[in-house]
């Protein structure tokens, strides 16, 4: 059973190097949720395959990576949470900061659920 300590930090590793969707696909649960704010529209997604389609759809529409930070992760018992800052200019030129505050649940040392909060 990986601590969880080890999967923030694992976590936090491999979104500094902007493989998201490496890190979806070796740390989320089959069954896990990503749940957005409730103005976005696509506001939950459930199954690591959509949730992988999601940030596919998400990362296709980037031109530029302006700024991007990934705090350490703050860990607590069943759960951690990171401070990410993503400043982006997209295929149709707009730009976009995103500053959030996003929660992961974890269990049996997978992650369940990751909500964002921005």
């Amino acid at each position: 059973m990986k601590d969880l300590t080890d999967l923030a930090n694992q976590l936090v590793a491999l979104l500094r190097e902007k493989k998201f969707v490496e890190a979806q696909e070796q740390l989320f649960s089959p069954n896990a949720i990503a749940q957005e704010p409730e103005k976005f529209k696509e506001r939950s997604v459930q199954g690591k395959e959509n949730i992988i389609l999601k940030e596919k759809r998400f990362l296709r529409g980037i031109k530029e990576w302006i700024r991007f930070e990934v705090s350490d992760p703050t860990v607590s018992k069943h759960h951690f949470s990171i401070r990410m800052y993503t400043e982006v200019e997209f295929v149709n030129n707009q730009k976009v900061v995103l500053d959030e505050i996003i929660v992961y649940e974890v269990l049996d040392s997978f992650i369940v659920k990751e909500q964002f909060f921005y």
